[in-house]
């Protein structure tokens, strides 16, 4: 009993970006954890992202996720290994049936593969798969399967080249943080 109110208390407070801020990157993701996240000791989860239902996201080695990120995880997202998730994204599995008389809710998880790249303000939609090695431009709406190394941007993202095959070994959760110049 008194764990489900503290893990009902510690929900509420992971809501606010001002806690998520305040508790630093070890104590936040020790929270996302308590709350069900399946996230690897080596991932990195900024302060400004916010999981809804975060008991069905599962984030991989490696990754990134920073900035402003929502993810709204009711069907379940599961993110690779070695991902970069930027600022202003959204990553939804919930949508409402618009034929429905009841306007029935249907949730469909998105899968996001290794090595995926989601720049800045990327709309992925439910039922969404992202191949590996993967990259959505920036300010692009993603829906349906998104083939290994393709490019694709737009709305509707389409493909528009193939990304390089590579022998990628990039750690995005490696990169040091940039600091703000704090002029007295």
């Amino acid at each position: 009993m008194i764990r489900r109110v503290c893990d009902r208390w510690l929900g509420r407070l992971m809501m606010r970006h001002a806690f998520r801020s305040l508790i630093g990157l070890r104590l936040r993701l020790m929270a996302w954890r308590r709350l069900g996240a399946a996230i690897a000791p080596s991932a990195r989860i900024g302060p400004g992202v916010w999981m809804r239902w975060p008991a069905r996201v599962s984030v991989g080695e490696g990754t990134k996720i920073g900035g402003s990120v929502w993810l709204d995880a009711g069907g379940g997202i599961s993110i690779g290994r070695n991902v970069i998730i930027g600022n202003e994204t959204s990553v939804l599995t919930v949508e409402h049936d618009v034929d429905s008389p009841t306007l029935a809710t249907i949730r469909r998880p998105v899968q996001i593969g290794d090595y995926v790249w989601l720049p800045y303000r990327v709309l992925v939609l439910p039922g969404t798969t992202i191949g590996e090695y993967g990259v959505v431009g920036s300010g692009s709406v993603v829906r349906g399967k998104v083939d290994p190394y393709t490019v694709v941007a737009g709305n509707p993202a389409k493909p528009i080249r193939e990304r390089a095959r590579a022998d990628f070994r990039y750690v995005p959760s490696n990169v040091p943080q940039h600091r703000k110049n704090i002029r007295s």
